[in-house]
C-alpha cells in the first residue's frame, strides 16, 4: 500500500479518535482507532522499516491528543510491532480474530507504557476495557483499509 494512502489514513484516524466523545457508561474511555491502524501495518506491510515507521508516526499522533509524555506511545507501539512481525507468517491476517487479538495488544502495549508513567491507580479494569474497545474496532480498520487498497489498485 502507497505509503502516503496510509499517513493520511493515520492522520484521519487520529482526528476521528480526537473527535469522537467519550464512551461515558464505560468511565470516560476512547475509542481509539491507532492501535488497529499499527496492528494493520504490522500485519500488512512487507518492510519492517515500513512498519515500524507507521507505529512511531501512530504513537506520536496517539501522544499528541492525550497527555502521556511524548515519544511513550511510539515506543510501545514500536515493541508491539515487533512482537507482531514474527506471527504474520504464521497466523491469517485476514482472519476476524487475529485482526481483534493484534488490535487488543496493540492497545494494551500502549495502555501499559502509559500506566507505567502515570501510575496504574485503578487502571487495570480500563486497561481492559480499552483493549476490548480496540478488538471491536480492529475489523473496521482492517475492512477500510484493505477497500481503500483495493480501490487505489483499480482507479
Amino acid at each position: 500500500m502507497n505509503f502516503l494512502l496510509i499517513t493520511g489514513a493515520a492522520l484521519l484516524l487520529s482526528a476521528l479518535q480526537a473527535r469522537l466523545p467519550t464512551a461515558w457508561w464505560l468511565g470516560g474511555i476512547r475509542f481509539e482507532f491507532l492501535p488497529a491502524l499499527v496492528a494493520y501495518g504490522a500485519l500488512t506491510f512487507r518492510h519492517r522499516r515500513w512498519v515500524i515507521a507507521l507505529a512511531v508516526l501512530a504513537g506520536l499522533l496517539q501522544d499528541a491528543l492525550s497527555a502521556a509524555p511524548f515519544g511513550n506511545t511510539g515506543a510501545a507501539y514500536a515493541l508491539a510491532t515487533f512482537a507482531f512481525i514474527p506471527l504474520r507468517h504464521t497466523f491469517d491476517r485476514e482472519r476476524l480474530w487475529m485482526q481483534m487479538l493484534a488490535g487488543a495488544a496493540a492497545s494494551v502495549a500502549a495502555s501499559l507504557f502509559a500506566c507505567a508513567t502515570a501510575g496504574f491507580n485503578g487502571a487495570v479494569p480500563k486497561i481492559f476495557l480499552l483493549a476490548a474497545l480496540s478488538a471491536v474496532v480492529a475489523p473496521f480498520v482492517f475492512f477500510a483499509l484493505d477497500y481503500t487498497k483495493w480501490r487505489s489498485r483499480h482507479a
